[in-house]
């Protein structure tokens, strides 16, 4: 991207059905952004200038070459390019003016999850089972962290397999997402060592940080019942089931309920097997809940190690905002304009 001294270190690659692009191609992009979100498909946007410069008509080579379900894989990088994303074009937008441009469009493969609703049934399985089940039929391998609790029946209600699964992890306590051809499902990686430290007047540009009283769920319990055995089944979980406190050492309950008063939730809708499927939707919920206590959105200069899914860890906010967060989604655009930035959503659990 000549002509930019603010992005000489800086740069990116894509990869169109496997093949590098052309370089007439490339010399066209004059943005790209690729951008992820924890239990939600990643999205790319790469921006070409389709002019003819010599008649300042369109140029049909960039207008022919992309189709929709091509593969694109972006890298961008610091000096050293790092693999973003793989995903599918799901839409060409090409605008005639002055000048031409074409917007093209994509998600990782977890989209193809989206396609359709179903209404189905699935009998004596785990969650991870019927995780693996739904995703092999979408084409993709599965990464899934086990679960134990066999269900004699679950249904899917005319609803995509994406919004099921996103349902199933939610009752679970766990997220989702999609590396290339691989959709994971897992427990929040909350607790793993921060991979990117920023400082506030170094590397923080900019952070906007919210922490609010959470006024339901310092212990959440489940009950439901056995028709088998005609018993109640009863499960709880407060202080101490914190999935991570993520090095603090007072959670947002904790806050809350010293400022104001505790707030215990009863859940007694919910279909449950046994004792071990409440606790797990109790814990779930409670962490949920827990996690609403602190949010925050900032910027700094690209850098492709903040990901969502990840911790970073905050720099010169002073004891109580200074710390480990979690990263909810992250967007990282190079212009040949502005160069290579990256914004981020964040939360905390504690202080």
């Amino acid at each position: 991207m000549p002509g930019n001294d603010r992005i000489y270190s800086s740069g990116f690659d894509i990869r169109h059905n496997g093949s590098p692009l052309g370089d007439d191609a490339a010399w066209r992009i004059e943005e790209i952004s690729v951008e992820d979100e924890l239990d939600a498909p990643a999205m790319f946007r790469i921006t070409v200038n389709c002019t003819d410069f010599t008649t300042m008509s369109w140029k049909d080579i960039n207008l022919e070459t992309f189709n929709l379900g091509d593969e694109i894989k972006i890298s961008m990088g610091i000096n050293q390019n790092v693999a973003m994303m793989t995903g599918e074009i799901t839409s060409l937008e090409p605008q005639f003016g002055e000048s031409c441009t074409m917007e093209i469009r994509g998600f990782d493969r977890m989209h193809k999850l989206r396609f359709g609703t179903f209404r189905r049934s699935f009998a004596e399985m785990t969650d991870s089972d019927i995780v693996s089940s739904i995703v092999q039929e979408a084409g993709l391998t599965v990464k899934a962290d086990s679960t134990s609790t066999v269900h004699p029946y679950v249904f899917q209600n005319n609803i995509s397999n994406y919004e099921f699964l996103r349902r199933r992890a939610s009752e679970c306590g766990f997220e989702i997402m999609v590396d290339n051809k691989t959709f994971v499902f897992r427990q929040s990686q909350e607790s793993s060592s921060p991979v990117v430290t920023l400082e506030y007047g170094l590397d923080l540009e900019r952070l906007s940080i919210s922490m609010k009283a959470l006024t339901e769920g310092s212990s959440v319990e489940v009950r439901g019942w056995d028709v088998l055995n005609k018993t109640e089944i009863s499960a709880s979980a407060t202080s101490g089931n914190e999935l991570s406190l993520m090095k603090g050492s007072k959670s947002g309950f904790a806050m809350s309920g010293q400022a104001f008063s505790d707030s215990a939730t009863v859940l007694s809708s919910t279909p449950v097997v046994d004792a071990s499927h409440a606790e797990t939707i109790a814990k779930a919920v409670y962490n949920a809940r827990l996690r609403e206590f602190l949010s925050a959105e900032g910027s700094t200069n690209g850098n492709p190690g903040i990901r969502a899914g990840k911790t970073i860890e905050i720099k010169g906010l002073g004891t109580k905002f200074s710390g480990v967060y979690y990263v909810v989604s992250s967007t990282h655009t190079i212009s040949s304009r502005d160069g290579y930035s990256t914004t981020f959503k964040l939360r905390r659990t504690a202080v």
